[in-house]
């Protein structure tokens, strides 16, 4: 009996592995919210990393994070890095135009950036939609995948915050 439980045991596990190498590495995670602030509310709240922690949700959330700003804080090429429990990161403002901006992210040890993008797109009413997303891949090999299959779930509700926060950072009189 109990060669039998250590037999399917094994081969549960032998099939949690080899999904972990079948499986999609990337991930792919998107949130809007609705504002009536105008984009020259929002803009400077995007792209000027000073102002980041006025509506991020990672410090909110994680008391280790300390964010050291680099040597251009707002527009094109502005970066930040970051230490906490996990390793910190660092990223870096790659695309600044009116309503988007762009960056790329770094994990901990990470050799490939994670792409994201904030958008203020003005809809038909005169508000305008804010949108943050962000796609990469989870480089390790064999769990990869998993943490791939529930980034939504781990990153989603903090990109809901950051843009209920930013929305009322920007409505602000």
């Amino acid at each position: 009996m109990v060669k039998k439980i250590l037999l399917g045991l094994a081969i549960l596990l032998g099939l949690v592995v080899l999904g972990g190498f079948l499986l999609p590495d990337r991930y792919a995670i998107s949130r809007s919210v609705t504002t009536r602030a105008p984009l020259e509310k929002v803009q400077p709240l995007l792209e000027d990393l000073t102002r980041w922690p006025e509506w991020s949700p990672w410090e909110k959330a994680d008391s280790t994070i300390v964010t050291t700003l680099g040597p251009i804080t707002a527009g094109l090429g502005a970066s930040q890095q970051w230490t906490d429990h996990t390793g910190g990161g660092r990223l870096e403002l790659n695309l600044v135009e009116p309503g988007r901006v762009e960056y790329d992210v770094w994990f901990a040890d990470s050799k490939t950036p994670a792409h994201s993008v904030m958008s203020a797109i003005p809809a038909p009413d005169g508000a305008l939609t804010l949108t943050w997303s962000i796609e990469g891949e989870m480089d390790m090999p064999g769990v990869g995948p998993y943490f791939a299959l529930l980034a939504g779930r781990m990153i989603g509700p903090m990109f809901d915050g950051g843009l209920e926060a930013l929305k009322v950072a920007a409505e602000k009189p």
